[in-house]
């Protein structure tokens, strides 16, 4: 809901004010159903007798199956957010000033109790011997993140022909707090983990700074009547928070409890939930730097802009950003006695930079046509391109300088084209008739390859979780062999050449670079056919027909990147499908991006 006032004070001023309340809701159940003749077995064998409602039941039978049933969460996320602007006109100067407050209120709410059994294999299900079981028992815990902003622009008409537009803006963004108590456990320093303990309850898991200034400029300058020269520069902030509301479902909210050779079901003393404690050992634990400052991207570009008549504009571009203090998570297992689990860090270690050549014309809509053609030569590069997922390499066993390369998402050269055309009718009668108001549009996309990071796939750091396309071990790079070779059999023609590297020896990471190597571009050609049926003055039907990937153009998504799959080297997905299903699985939809087979979509429009 959002209610929203605009208010006319004097004829050179004006206030804007918004009020925003946003509630969302996630829930997900699992359910054992009776496909291909299974019988689900009841409840009351799969929990123990007296067991919380919503509790949860895992069983992992092995080969990467897992049976789940019951309530795996309820979360809820709440926001509001309060806006004002006032405008003033003085002379020359439009001003502007204003403030932005957001509240988010998140909820946790996991199943209060889980049961896991680990039977790693079909013989050990049949024999009835589990070698481990967990028991986890779960807090529902609230976090509340309040950010501030305010900020002062000025655009001033230095002259007729130059336009200047200056201003400051100030952030700050709250450490996490909580309404009742709750508050995740944090610790004492992060720089030396032999040292390291448990801060005390309630301890702030930063401190914020309140000296965040963002200045910002920028300038448009018509040098000719034809010829526009623009540029600017500015501090943008980042919210810095990373992935910290992991804390509230890591311990104490979480507690955990490990069985080893066990049987099914478990005894009910084996099976009764961990209490609450906030006593270490710790087995699992979220943090943020107590240091943590907010991560900063100063931005620059400048800008030439040519026209060309009354219907042609040409515009080339110079872009650069440079990241700094970016957030970067790392997994550790069990740094000192007083935490045997895992130990995720959240720090302000990671660096980046971008440059990027743009190339745009445009052709404004003239006798039936209209053209927009870009062009941009850029480079990515970072040494971690997540803020909120382990990077492939534990921070305490190599430099960082390591890791620096082009980024994850790091693409070269994109090209892509519009073109719409009203297609010419014939002079009159029947044929103005049957041929009349078509229009065709067109698009037209392709780029280079993305990276490709390969990893051994082992886990000699012993993280439990830094393995397969994950891993933390890049090979040594083997001279004088190629890094691909030819095959028709695999998609695109070709694969990653497995013998131009080697697997180092122990926990220590090989001399290939971190996205080193390169995937498969991608080309896609669009075509849509429309027509208009003028049925009165104010009303009108459109019926359209849309073709995509019109050639049938194949895709191909990123080979697999580690030695441990028998597929290594080798692309299993087409484009589309590699960028994810959409929906609760996350990435996106294949059936509306580029990267599938040719498609159609027909489709009618009431235009009025």
């Amino acid at each position: 809901m959002t209610i929203g006032s605009t208010q006319a004070l004097a004829p050179e001023l004006t206030n804007e004010f918004h009020f925003n309340y946003s509630r969302s809701r996630a829930d997900s159940t699992f359910t054992l159903d009776n496909f291909g003749g299974a019988v689900p077995p009841p409840d009351s064998l799969l929990y123990p007798s007296g067991s919380p409602q919503n509790s949860n039941f895992v069983f992992y039978p092995g080969s990467g199956l897992e049976f789940i049933t019951g309530k795996l969460g309820d979360n809820l996320q709440q926001q509001i957010n309060v806006t004002d602007n006032a405008s003033r006109i003085i002379g020359a100067h439009q001003m502007k000033f204003g403030l932005d407050y957001r509240r988010l209120n998140p909820e946790n709410r996991f199943a209060p109790y889980q049961v896991q059994y680990i039977f790693e294999s079909l013989s050990n299900v049949l024999a009835n011997t589990a070698p481990e079981a967990y028991i986890a028992s779960r807090t529902p815990s609230t976090l509340i993140f309040a950010n501030w902003s305010l900020f002062a622009q000025d655009t001033w008409k230095a002259a007729r022909t130059l336009t200047i537009t200056y201003g400051l803006r100030w952030e700050y963004n709250a450490a996490p707090s909580t309404p009742n108590g709750t508050l995740p456990l944090t610790v004492t320093q992060v720089d030396d983990f032999a040292t390291m303990t448990l801060a005390p309850s309630g301890t702030p898991l930063w401190h914020p700074q309140r000296d965040d200034f963002a200045p910002r400029l920028g300038l448009a300058w018509q040098l000719l009547p034809n010829l526009v020269f623009r540029a600017g520069a500015g501090i943008f902030y980042d919210l810095g928070y990373s992935a910290v509301a992991d804390g509230a479902s890591a311990f104490p909210f979480v507690q955990l409890k490990n069985i080893l050779n066990t049987s099914f079901p478990l005894s009910a003393t084996q099976a009764a939930p961990p209490p609450f404690t906030t006593t270490p050992p710790v087995n699992y634990l979220a943090v943020v730097d107590p240091n943590h400052v907010l991560p900063r991207t100063y931005e620059w570009n400048a800008a030439v802009e040519r026209a060309f008549g009354k219907a042609d504009v040409l515009t080339v571009t110079y872009l650069g950003a440079a990241g700094r203090k970016l957030m970067r998570q790392d997994v550790y297992i069990a740094p000192n006695p007083e935490f045997t689990g895992e130990f995720d860090l959240m720090r302000n270690d990671a660096d980046s930079s971008y440059n990027a050549l743009q190339v745009q014309y445009r052709h404004r809509f003239s006798h039936g046509l209209q053209t927009l053609l870009s062009y941009t030569l850029a480079h990515s590069i970072d040494d971690a391109s997540s803020d909120a997922y382990f990077v492939n390499l534990p921070a305490s066993d190599a430099p960082l300088s390591d890791e620096r390369g082009s980024s994850d998402y790091d693409i070269r050269q994109t090209f892509s084209g519009a073109v719409s055309y009203n297609i010419p009718a014939p002079g009159s009668g029947i044929w103005k008739t049957i041929f009349g108001n078509w229009s065709t549009d067109s698009i037209v996309y392709a780029r280079s390859a993305p990276p490709v990071n390969v990893v051994t796939g082992l886990d000699p750091f012993n993280t439990e979780v830094l393995s397969g396309a994950y891993g933390a071990v890049r090979p040594n790079l083997v001279p004088g062999v190629p890094l691909w070779i030819a095959d028709s059999n695999v998609a695109g023609g070709r694969e990653i050449n497995p013998a131009a590297f080697t697997i180092p020896a122990g926990a220590v990471q090989g001399d290939l670079g971190r996205n080193a190597l390169r995937g498969f571009g991608a080309t896609e050609v669009d075509l849509t056919l429309r027509r208009q049926f003028k049925l009165r003055e104010r009303l009108a039907l459109q019926a359209r027909a849309d073709l995509f990937n019109i050639f049938n153009h194949p895709n191909f998504g990123s080979p697999i990147n580690y030695f441990s799959s028998p597929q290594f080297g080798q692309s299993t997905q087409m484009l589309g499908a590699s960028l994810g299903s959409g929906g609760q699985n996350g990435g996106l939809n294949p059936l509306y991006q580029i990267g599938g087979p040719r498609s159609a979509q027909l489709s009618l429009k009431l235009v009025f």
